[in-house]
């Protein structure tokens, strides 16, 4: 059975897209900014042939394999759960030059996945196998029970169902301000492993909430925010989600 490498494309748009805007300093001290959209469509490919040689030498594949792009819908589901707080710090960032018609460029030349109300890293769990790789640089895939490579720190991961289970609840409780979620108050990473090293639980996860003035509708909003989509969390055919429940 062939492998999938299955990206996410999200992150590597941004990549390719930042990396390739060039600032021009003019007389009477005009600064312009401009990108060749070719750059940066042999950037993206660049990068992608980099990374798929790196996994594909670190697995020994030599067979057939396949390259799904998967990129985030433009509506979240999330934000339907803290709509005012979900990635709210992102609303006033200036997306990089280009990234519009590279999104529409990727969904053209590579097999893309994209599924109503989900976030690419969602669309990545839902669609990876046993024999497949993931292949970000976010620190949240370890969430996914999966096979995976984290380029910007360049690691490998075989994360087993119980690890990624651990890091859902530690994601729950120490929060991610880049998303918008704060997780448990006063309970920051040294704190967090200690109390789920020794019991990783639900019921550690509510106590510790309750513990720090805080209630278990709050853990479970955190723990919903936090969760990665897995098989079995949406329908497309009628593109609900299943929210993640204890």
């Amino acid at each position: 059975m062939s492998s999938k490498l299955i990206f996410d494309a999200d992150m590597l748009l941004y990549v390719a897209c930042n990396r390739n805007e060039q600032v021009i300093e003019w007389e009477d001290g005009l600064y312009t900014l401009h990108c060749y959209f070719d750059d940066v469509k042999n950037a993206f490919d660049e990068h992608v042939q980099e990374l798929v040689d790196i996994v594909l030498d670190h697995y020994n594949i030599h067979g057939e394999y396949e390259i799904i792009m998967c990129l985030s819908h433009p509506v979240n589901f999330r934000k339907q759960l803290v709509s005012e707080d979900y990635k709210a710090n992102r609303n006033t960032l200036r997306r990089p030059l280009c990234y519009k018609p590279m999104r529409e460029w990727i969904a053209k030349e590579y097999n893309t996945l994209m599924y109503e109300g989900l976030e690419a890293d969602d669309v990545v769990g839902l669609t990876v196998g046993k024999n497949d790789i993931a292949i970000s640089g976010d620190k949240d895939f370890r969430c996914i029970p999966c096979r995976q490579y984290d380029f910007m720190r360049n690691e490998f991961y075989e994360v087993t169902l119980e690890e990624a289970n651990y890091f859902h609840l530690y994601q729950t409780l120490i929060g991610d301000s880049t998303d918008g979620y704060k997780g448990c108050p006063h309970i920051g990473d040294v704190r967090a492993r200690r109390i789920l090293d020794e019991s990783p639980t639900w019921e550690t996860v509510v106590d510790t909430y309750e513990r720090n003035g805080s209630t278990e509708e709050e853990a479970l909003k955190n723990a919903r925010l936090a969760f990665i989509l897995r098989k079995g969390y949406y329908n497309k055919k009628t593109k609900e989600v299943r929210l993640w429940t204890p």
